[in-house]
């Protein structure tokens, strides 16, 4: 092998090394990420109904911004009618998350909704605090992550009523 076909397997080396490591980072970061929407996800949807209701926390879940306390609210998820679940949220995101509410299913204005449609909405508030967390955040992961979830949403709010 010539010094220069040597000097070419060597860069060509070096460049596969670079972008592995690279690639291998890109792996880490985006696992990190899924972990972390996944351990939230889950906090929100574990939560016992007593701890819902009183924890706020000191920061938007959404937007992640630090505001006084007096600045938080408390946003029900699914809507106050139809399940106990909620995040802390300051008044902008809560604003557009409750606006976004007002556009579901005309079945959201209604109490006493059967299992199916409850869930579907707590499906479809899950799905509008991950798409406006991900606008804020500028993290794609959680808006694709609420692509998912759109056509399950469909699916359980047209379910037969649970026997």
């Amino acid at each position: 092998m010539t010094n220069t076909e040597t000097s070419v397997v060597n860069k060509v080396t070096s460049l596969q090394t670079l972008l592995g490591f690279c690639i291998g980072k890109l792996r880490d970061d985006t696992l990190d990420t899924i972990d972390e929407i996944e351990g939230w996800v889950n906090e929100i949807v574990c939560k016992p109904k007593n701890k819902s209701m009183q924890e706020k926390k000191n920061r938007c879940e959404v937007c992640n911004s630090k505001e006084e306390s007096y600045n938080l609210e408390l946003h029900h998820v699914a809507g106050r009618k139809h399940d106990y679940r909620t995040i802390t949220v300051d008044k902008k995101c809560h604003y557009e998350l409750s606006e976004s509410q007002k556009t579901w299913d005309g079945r959201w204005l209604q109490k006493d909704q059967p299992e199916n449609v409850r869930l579907g909405f707590l499906l479809m508030g899950i799905h509008d605090v991950l798409v406006l967390k991900g606008r804020n955040t500028r993290n794609t992961a959680y808006e694709e992550l609420a692509k998912k979830l759109r056509q399950r949403i469909y699916q359980t709010l047209n379910m037969e009523e649970y026997a």
